[in-house]
């Protein structure tokens, strides 16, 4: 049998499906972070969070891509499980570093620009 390719069947859909809902997410709750941080600004906040929007799609598909091509070969269900694991919580891990560097980044930018104004 064949575990590399019941892996990726496993692993392409749950990534998928990490990388469609919680970007919604993301992107949805992220516009309010976004009009309150620039005080209701709609005709700046539209784009900045259709640009962070793009930006973490191009991460997970990268990842995602990455992820296949350097995959090794599974020998067995208990290795096989181990790798799900390990490739997917790297990526979710990446997602709330990356998410939690953009909002202490924007409240940076958005406090800096208000002090000096």
């Amino acid at each position: 049998m064949n575990y590399n390719i019941l892996t990726y069947c496993i692993y392409l859909p749950i990534i998928a499906v990490i990388m469609i809902k919680i970007g919604w997410m993301f992107y949805v709750h992220g516009e309010v972070f976004l009009l309150h941080l620039f005080k209701n600004d709609q005709t700046i906040v539209k784009p900045i969070n259709n640009l962070l929007l793009i930006g973490y799609y191009l991460v997970n598909i990268g990842y995602a891509i990455i992820t296949i091509a350097y995959w090794e070969t599974i020998k067995s269900t208990s290795q096989m499980l181990n790798t799900l694991s390990e490739h997917l919580g790297i990526i979710i891990i990446g997602l709330a570093v990356l998410h939690y560097n953009n909002v202490l980044c924007l409240n940076y930018l958005v406090k800096s620009k208000t002090l000096k104004q």
